[in-house]
């Protein structure tokens, strides 16, 4: 029981954390002197992985920056069991909302879970934040490894309780008798 109550309390912590940096309370962006501003968005703002495999998240960044680098990363992933490209990691803004892909790889170090990361953005000093929730799942049904143990036990059941059948056959005795 302590360790569900330790969870719950932690959940509610992050999720308090992400209710903080939202963009209702003026969290999820932050702006510079010059009244510049950065919004990132994350599309979609969900994804389910099976162990082994992958998931693509576009990112897009609106921002009245021109010409300046934009670099994205990311705050929140485990640190074993997943493998994060962002497809390009940093660029140069346009006139139009930048646009980047990032592709999240739960590899078989990542034990099935769900958490929530948060996706950044930086240019110069200035930082967007925008939240992408992680949920991993067993590459294979849990049913399937309990079938195979129950095979495997009503194979050594049937060769435990069952009598093997004794050959027949006469030998002949030894010769010079």
């Amino acid at each position: 029981m302590p360790g569900s109550y330790l969870l719950r309390v932690g959940l509610v912590m992050g999720y308090l954390v992400l209710l903080l940096l939202s963009p209702a309370l003026g969290g999820c962006s932050s702006s510079s002197a010059s009244g510049s501003q950065l919004n990132l968005s994350v599309s979609p703002s969900a994804v389910v992985i099976k162990v082994g495999e992958n998931a693509s998240v576009s990112l897009t960044l609106t921002t009245a920056e021109v010409l300046r680098e934009v670099c994205f990363g990311e705050q929140g992933f485990p640190s074993s069991g997943f493998v994060l490209t962002f497809l390009p990691q940093c660029t140069i803004t346009q006139m139009q909302p930048t646009t980047t892909q990032l592709i999240v790889e739960a590899t078989p170090a990542a034990a099935p879970q769900n958490f929530t990361a948060l996706i950044q953005a930086s240019i110069g000093n200035q930082t967007a934040y925008a939240p992408l929730t992680v949920t991993v799942v067993p590459a294979i049904p849990a049913w399937i490894p309990w079938l195979g143990i129950l095979i495997f036990f009503l194979v050594i059941g049937a060769a435990l309780f069952v009598n093997p059948r004794k050959s027949k056959t006469k030998g002949k005795g030894k010769m010079g008798r």
